[in-house]
């Protein structure tokens, strides 16, 4: 199932491609991902994705057993249209399941025989592989659907459970062969409506504007006509291992069927908190609708609160997600945006309070910067709220939460946060200026042609960065006192104003001094002497300065002056030269996430798109060609 299950997902995938396959995601779907092909397609023309390297590959890959393939249109796709996964999983198994329209059936199904050459069965519309080996492969005439499953190790260790399937104790992990009491597939059919029974009463309050007759839903898809049901055979002597796999790929299958015929009614589409995360112009979604059920259903059985003792989903309740990507001609975009509790909320709301000291504009020449970090959180706020969170997610711990939740309340009682917060107010910038090798002189021990092991001194060479690092302070004593403990034990020495401390066994020196509120931390001798001397010669721009103070976190990265002083031959890094290319002809790169607004977060990532290609998809296919080669 894996060797086909991946070709047929690398096809649609390349572009993913519905006509309304969105009615074929039921309502509690943890996470639903989306992929437009209509919009891909106005990018790069079905000719030219065919003669693209990747394109070129599949159809080369793919033609090699009977059948010729000259576009990607022959396998039967229905390329304008879009492709969705999701995530959906109960107490006893997960669920990844991949939905993909089709435009000519017949063409699907000749793909599909030639390469797994298996018999296809056609019961009451919906097709599938005869032998049902593949597992969770269904289409009909419009919509193939691929199901993946997952059991939960924790749901099979319940002795009713083991009893129900013939699991024995001494075979768990499927290492020993031992006489099963084989469970039939009657059974596998029992559990999978209790299973979508579970769904039912899981649905989350966000599914709205639901009909009394939706609520008291029948689930029409098991009935005597549908597909026939995969018989196993165990010949009693099969391990627990093979039961589960077996009880995995029917569960699989029928959960497929399943929702081939879902009723529209039961779909995501009910899902007010989905529909707004969908955007026509974007090329690709992402939703998530709640973290605290996501890792509830995925981490949170006993087993796994067992074995690692904290309980994410209580941390991370009532979190979401929503994530889009627009593919532009001279950018591509990632937009995020990430909802919060009440609660956690109100905490971050208090930790990134703070904002960006304006006097570190003052130490920023741009002329001479590869990149740089930004970030603003409150010390003093981050000390108090982040053990309230930390206790939410330890609380529930099985063995010893209550420890836990002792340990940190003293944690909090013992700590003067407001002290550690006037030392370390919170905000800071880092600033890459440089990039240079030196050579670094070191001692080291060898035997001599007498078979003695003697000092010798050696030489190498060392890539040393240039950067700088701001951090506001409002009570720089302690800092001193700490700075001058390091004098006093000859670990540091003062000169011209500001600390120096060397790096053993590197030609890397740091410098410290803290001037007008702040820590200055850096390489540079000569911008120290400039900082010290209040000579320093800034120049930022006003977007950089909007950048910097309108977010509580942002980066920015130059990938031309990182191409122009990273080292890339001497380094050895890059000998084939695809490094290099792609420095040079990427753009600048950014990343920012903005104050909190309500209760959510707004971030956006921006890659620019070099002038010499047409637009970010294409520029992402010469990038696959490139380093594929």
């Amino acid at each position: 199932m894996k060797k086909l299950s991946c070709i047929i997902m690398l096809c649609a995938s390349v572009f993913s491609f519905a006509q309304n396959s969105t009615s074929k995601i039921p309502s509690d779907a943890a996470v639903v991902a989306k992929i437009k092909g209509n919009n891909l397609l106005q990018l790069m023309s079905i000719d030219e994705l065919n003669n693209s390297f990747m394109g070129t590959e599949i159809l080369k890959e793919l033609s090699r057993k009977q059948t010729k393939y000259n576009s990607l249109e022959d396998f039967g796709f229905d390329l304008n249209g879009s492709a969705h996964y999701f995530f959906q999983a109960n107490d006893s198994i997960n669920y990844n399941a991949f939905i993909v329209p089709l435009k000519n059936v017949t063409a699907f199904e000749s793909f599909l025989t030639t390469q797994s050459k298996k018999e296809i069965a056609n019961v009451n519309g919906i097709r599938s592989f005869k032998d049902h080996n593949q597992g969770g492969i269904v289409w009909d005439s419009s919509t193939l659907i691929m199901v993946v499953g997952s059991t939960n190790e924790a749901y099979f260790q319940n002795p009713e459970v083991m009893e129900r399937y013939g699991l024995t104790e001494d075979d768990y992990y499927g290492y020993v062969i031992d006489d099963a009491v084989v469970a039939t597939a009657e059974d596998y059919d029992d559990e999978v409506i209790e299973a979508e029974e579970a769904y039912e009463e899981e649905i989350e309050e966000t599914v709205i504007e639901s009909t009394e007759s939706e609520e008291v839903y029948e689930d029409e898809y098991i009935e005597e006509e549908a597909t026939e049901v995969v018989e196993y055979d165990y010949n009693n002597d099969t391990s627990n291992y093979q039961i589960k796999s077996a009880i995995n790929k029917n569960w699989a299958l029928l959960k497929a069927e399943q929702l081939l015929t879902q009723q529209p009614n039961r779909s995501i589409l009910k899902n007010k908190s989905y529909l707004s995360s969908l955007d026509s112009k974007a090329e690709a979604t992402l939703w998530v609708n709640d973290f605290g059920q996501l890792y509830s259903n995925m981490l949170g059985s006993m087993y796994y609160n067992q074995l690692v003792g904290f309980d994410l989903s209580s941390m991370y309740a009532n979190n979401g997600l929503t994530a889009k990507l627009f593919l532009e001609n001279d950018k591509m975009v990632l937009n995020t945006k990430y909802t919060m509790s009440d609660q956690m909320a109100d905490s971050y709301k208090k930790m990134t309070s703070r904002k960006l000291n304006k006097k570190f504009l003052d130490y920023v020449n741009e002329d001479r910067m590869i990149g740089f970090m930004s970030y603003s959180i409150d010390t003093e706020a981050m000390l108090e709220e982040y053990p309230k969170l930390m206790k939410s997610m330890y609380s529930n711990m099985p063995y010893y939460g209550e420890e836990a939740s002792l340990g940190i309340d003293l944690f909090s009682l013992l700590l003067d946060e407001e002290a550690v917060g006037e030392v370390i107010n919170g905000d800071l910038l880092f600033l890459l200026s440089g990039i240079s090798q030196q050579e670094v002189t070191y001692t080291t021990y060898q035997y001599n042609d007498d078979y003695e092991y003697v000092e010798v001194e050696k030489t190498k060479t060392e890539t040393i960065p240039d950067f700088l690092l701001m951090a506001s302070t409002d009570e720089p004593s302690m800092l001193n006192k700490l700075i001058q403990y390091t004098v006093n034990k000859e670990m540091a020495t003062f000169d011209n104003g500001y600390y120096t401390f060397e790096v053993p066994r590197s030609p890397l020196a740091i410098h410290f001094v803290i001037k007008d509120g702040i820590a200055f931390l850096g390489t540079s001798q000569v911008e120290m002497n400039k900082i010290v001397s209040g000579t320093f010669d800034a120049k930022v721009t006003s977007k950089t300065k909007k950048m910097m103070l309108d977010n509580s976190y942002s980066v920015f990265v130059s990938a031309k002056q990182l191409a122009q002083q990273l080292p890339i031959e001497e380094m050895r890094i890059d000998r084939s030269g695809k490094l290099e290319w792609f420095l040079n002809t990427t753009e600048d790169a950014y990343i920012t996430a903005s104050k909190i607004k309500g209760n959510t977060v707004n971030s956006e990532m921006v890659v620019g798109v070099p002038p010499t290609e047409e637009n970010a998809l294409k520029y992402i296919f010469n990038i696959i060609e490139k380093f594929a080669k």
